[in-house]
């Protein structure tokens, strides 16, 4: 078979890029930045979030990993953002100013910790 200079080394494009923006909730390959500052006694994530409202964001934490998700239209975006240290979950403090979400949530121990000497 002879090769066409006009077909793709790849028969689908490049639906696997496509795929994995689509997974990271971009459409255009850019991603906001996620800050995470880690204190003696917090851990504070700082994300841009622009064209958001408060009341699209949602924060779920399980104490090691925070689940950021915003309800947008045409489609919704999920940041999952491994923390440096173990957090209490249930500490969560959340603010949204000018496209600009903090949490705060305070520093937990290591549960895997059970005090053997």
């Amino acid at each position: 078979m002879r090769s066409n200079p006009d077909d793709d080394d790849e028969p689908f494009g490049d639906l696997s890029g496509e795929i994995n923006e689509m997974l990271s909730g971009t459409a255009d390959g850019e991603s906001e930045p996620v800050d995470i500052h880690k204190y003696d006694d917090e851990i504070r994530v700082v994300a841009d979030i622009p064209d958001a409202s408060e009341k699209e964001i949602d924060i779920q934490c399980d104490g090691r990993v925070l689940a950021i998700g915003v309800a947008r239209n045409p489609r919704p975006v999920i940041k999952r953002v491994d923390l440096p240290a173990y957090v209490d979950d249930q500490s969560a403090q959340m603010s949204f100013n000018n496209g600009v979400l903090e949490i705060t949530l305070d520093r937990d121990s290591d549960p895997a910790n059970i005090g053997f000497h």
